[in-house]
């Protein structure tokens, strides 16, 4: 939606009792949506040390959403403060990941990443590439890195971003690992991956 001046005065507002707890520059995003009655506030953080903020609420009414999600940024923010400004990027390798939301219509699998490449290649050449077969339909796809972190900061990145799981970059292994929160309150559950495949 179009907001107004007095809705994005409103938000920076708010943003200030965020913005308090850091002296790194901040990179914001808002966005404001409508879907039926509700109205969407969405805050996206990223910090100068590479961790990111998000938060989400839909009420009635757009102030009161966006109230609510900046509060619910805040006790995060509150939770890790010290964590959080003692942070220090890990340098090195990440990896590169690939996310896919696709609707699996016909039979086929959705195309891998280097399949992804190779028709993106294609298709700036402007000759496109026409499947044999009808393929999974994509409906939204995420290319990132896996940015470094150590587990504990990857809980805490989990925690400050609101995600279900995060694919991240094992500093002590190099490997991707994905952590995920599980249903019991205060409980993670960790994948590590290991850079080879072995015959089984």
């Amino acid at each position: 939606m179009e907001s107004s001046d007095a809705l994005r005065n409103y938000a920076e507002d708010r943003l200030a009792k965020i913005k308090r707890y850091f002296s790194d520059p901040l990179k914001v995003n808002c966005t404001f949506s409508v879907e039926k009655i509700n109205h969407i506030a969405q805050f996206d953080v990223t910090l100068r040390n590479g961790l990111q903020l998000h938060s989400s609420e839909k009420t009635e009414s757009m102030y009161s959403s966006i109230d609510m999600a900046l509060a619910k940024m805040e006790r995060q923010v509150r939770r890790y403060k010290d964590r959080i400004t003692n942070h220090k990027p890990h340098k090195g390798k990440a990896a590169r990941v690939r996310q896919v939301v696709f609707s699996l219509d016909g039979q086929e699998e959705p195309e891998t990443m280097v399949q992804a490449e190779e028709r993106r290649a294609a298709e700036s050449q402007s000759s496109p590439v026409v499947p044999a077969e009808e393929a999974a339909t994509i409906i939204r796809e995420t290319e990132f890195q896996a940015g470094r972190l150590k587990v504990r900061e990857a809980v805490m990145q989990l925690n400050l971003a609101h995600k279900q799981f995060l694919v991240f970059t094992n500093t002590e292994t190099g490997d991707i690992n994905v952590i995920y929160r599980l249903e019991d309150e205060g409980s993670y559950g960790l994948i590590e991956t290991r850079g080879h495949v072995e015959d089984a």
